[in-house]
C-alpha cells in the first residue's frame, strides 16, 4: 500500500473527516461504489469546516452533501483514489461484506450438497441424509467445518457393522489414531452415533448413556462401561445384574457400581426412596453411623458420571423415589439439575434458601411460595447475591440426623 502524505493522515484524524471516511467504509461493506456518489452526513458547522481543508471553501459554503467525485479529485492529485486513501490509512483492504456473506452462503450451499451426496454415496438413505444434517448439533457448514465431519462420518461407516464385535476405542485408534476421537465429547463421535441411531430408528443419544451404547451397539462396537461408576450404600436391588449381587452381600458399606455392573436386567421395589448426595464424605459417615440400618444413599461424586445418571434413571423407572442434594455452589446446581433430570419426580434434601439463609446468618429470605422449581431459581438467586459456597460437610450432622430419622 502507498505511503501516505503526513497532511493528508493529519486531516483523516479530525472528527468531520472521519465520519466521512467511515460513510465510506460503509459503502464499501455494503458493495457499494467509493469513487462516485453523494454522502449526506450530519456534520456540525465544526466538523465542515474540517472537511472543507480538503474539498475547498466552496463546498463548505456551498452546504451540500460530500460528493466523492469531488474527494477522488482531490486525492488524484496525490496519486490515489478514495479507496486507495481509505486502504491505506487502515492498512487493510476494504470488503465488500455483502459479497463476502453471499459467496459464504453459496460454499455453504455447496458443501451440504456435497456432503449430502458423501452419505448417500456410501449407502445411507437420502431421506436419512437430509434428516441428519437438519439436526442442531452438527457443525455450520461456513467454513468447511460440515464437509470435513461428513468425510470422517463416511470413512468409519464404510466399515460398519463390525463383525466380529469391536470397541469404540479400538475403532478410533484403528481409523484416526486417536482412541478419543469417537468418544461422547467429540463432535464426530456425537454426529456417528446420531446418524446411527436415525438409520436404525432409535432416540437421538443426547448424552453418553444408555441410547448412546445402543446405538454403537446396533453396528457392532461396544462401549467403555468400566470407567463410569457411582458410590452407593444399601440400594435394595434386585435381578441379574451384576450389581445386585455386589449390592446383596455388601450390605451396609459403601459400594462402587460401575456401569457395566448395572447392565442387564434389575429393579428395585417402587416407592423406595433413595437419598443423594454429592460428596463422599456424607455416604462414608453415613455407613459408619447406621451401616445396614441407613436408608439407600446415593453419591454422585462431583458432577454425575454416566453410570450416576443410568442407575437414578433405572430406579425412578422403577417407582422409586428421590431426595437430592449438593453444595450450594455452581456445580451443585448442575449435580441437582441432572439428577433431577434423569428423576423428574426428585424433591431437595437440605437444598433450600432456608438452609443457606440459616448458614449465612441472614433474617430475611423472602417470598417462600411455588414449587421446587421456583425454590430452586430463588436458591440460584441467593447464591449469586452472596457468593458463599455452602459445602454438604459443613451440614453433615444435620444431614446424619436426617438419614437416621427415616424408619
Amino acid at each position: 500500500m502507498p505511503e501516505l502524505p503526513a497532511g493528508l493522515v493529519a486531516w483523516a484524524r479530525r472528527a468531520g473527516p472521519a465520519i466521512v471516511l467511515e460513510a465510506v467504509r460503509h459503502r464499501a461493506r455494503r458493495g457499494f461504489g467509493t469513487e462516485r456518489g453523494a454522502l449526506r452526513l450530519a456534520l456540525t458547522p465544526a466538523q465542515r469546516t474540517e472537511v472543507a481543508r480538503l474539498l475547498g471553501t466552496r463546498w463548505d459554503v456551498g452546504g451540500g452533501p460530500v460528493r466523492l467525485q469531488d474527494l477522488g479529485a482531490t486525492l488524484a492529485e496525490h496519486g490515489l483514489t478514495v479507496r486507495e486513501f481509505v486502504e491505506a490509512l487502515d492498512g487493510e483492504p476494504l470488503v465488500n461484506q455483502r459479497k463476502l456473506r453471499q459467496d459464504r452462503k453459496a460454499a455453504a450451499v455447496a458443501d451440504v450438497a456435497r456432503a449430502a451426496e458423501l452419505m448417500t454415496a456410501s449407502g445411507v438413505d437420502p431421506v436419512v441424509v437430509q434428516t441428519w444434517l437438519a439436526d442442531p448439533g452438527l457443525p455450520r457448514a461456513e467454513g468447511g467445518g460440515l464437509l470435513i465431519l461428513v468425510q470422517q462420518i463416511v470413512r468409519v461407516m464404510r466399515r460398519l457393522p463390525l463383525e466380529p464385535r469391536q470397541r469404540l476405542a479400538q475403532l478410533a485408534a484403528s481409523e484416526f489414531s486417536d482412541a478419543h476421537a469417537l468418544d461422547y465429547r467429540e463432535e464426530l463421535g456425537r454426529a456417528l452415533s446420531r446418524l446411527i441411531a436415525l438409520i436404525h430408528g432409535l432416540p437421538r443419544p443426547m448424552r453418553a448413556g444408555r441410547e448412546w451404547r445402543r446405538a454403537w451397539a446396533t453396528v457392532g462396537v461396544l462401549c467403555d462401561e468400566v470407567s463410569s461408576r457411582v458410590l452407593t450404600l444399601n440400594l435394595p436391588l434386585s435381578g441379574d445384574a451384576a450389581a445386585v449381587r455386589w449390592t446383596t452381600v455388601a450390605e451396609g458399606e459403601p459400594l462402587w457400581l460401575s456401569l457395566r455392573s448395572i447392565n442387564g436386567d434389575w429393579t428395585a421395589p417402587a416407592g423406595t426412596v433413595v437419598f443423594v448426595c454429592e460428596n463422599p464424605t456424607v455416604l462414608e459417615a453415613a455407613a459408619d453411623e447406621f451401616g445396614s440400618r441407613c436408608p439407600p444413599l446415593l453419591c454422585t461424586d462431583g458432577i454425575p458420571s454416566i453410570a450416576a445418571l443410568d442407575l437414578v434413571s433405572g430406579l425412578a423407572a422403577a417407582g422409586c423415589e428421590f431426595v437430592v442434594r449438593a453444595d450450594i455452589d455452581e456445580a451443585g446446581f448442575v449435580v441437582v439439575d441432572q439428577v433431577r433430570a434423569a428423576a423428574p419426580g426428585a424433591r431437595t434434601w437440605r437444598f433450600d434458601c432456608t438452609t443457606y439463609a440459616q448458614y449465612l446468618g441472614l433474617d430475611e429470605i423472602g417470598d417462600l411460595s411455588g414449587g421446587a422449581d421456583a425454590a430452586l431459581l430463588r436458591l440460584r438467586d441467593l447464591h449469586a447475591q452472596q457468593h458463599v459456597a455452602l459445602h454438604e460437610e459443613a451440614l453433615l450432622d444435620q444431614l446424619l440426623a436426617d438419614l437416621g430419622a427415616v424408619r
